[in-house]
């Protein structure tokens, strides 16, 4: 009798874990989702832009006092946003792009209380 005992390919995969934050690995990562979900990050950056952070933004700095200098930062954040969009960049600079926005607007809410 003869017996044969095979062993298929055992390859064992590690997952390395990277910093995220890293320029080279963000934007391999931003490449992946563009191909993926462009229209998704496209359609979150502006609805989330436009529809929550704009309008929160304005009534923050209205309320205070409404000082020109910051008007003119929150309408530069959303056209930022806008104009990567319309423009159909990749989203290796939309998602930047995005996430700068909500900090300038982070931003500009907060000094709000303080210049007015």
């Amino acid at each position: 009798m003869d017996y044969v005992i095979s062993q298929g390919n055992t390859k064992r995969r590690y997952r390395q874990h990277s910093n995220f934050l890293l320029p080279g690995q963000f934007f391999r990562w931003a490449d992946g989702q563009d191909a993926a979900h462009r229209i998704g990050w496209a359609g979150a950056s502006l609805v989330v832009t436009a529809a929550v952070m704009f309008p929160l933004t304005m009534s923050a700095i209205l309320f205070n006092g409404a000082a020109f200098s910051l008007i003119v930062g929150a309408i530069i954040s959303l056209s930022t946003v806008i104009v990567m969009n319309l423009a159909a960049l990749p989203t290796r600079y939309t998602i930047p792009a995005f996430f700068a926005g909500i900090l300038l607007d982070a931003g500009l809410i907060i000094a709000s209380f303080f210049i007015g």
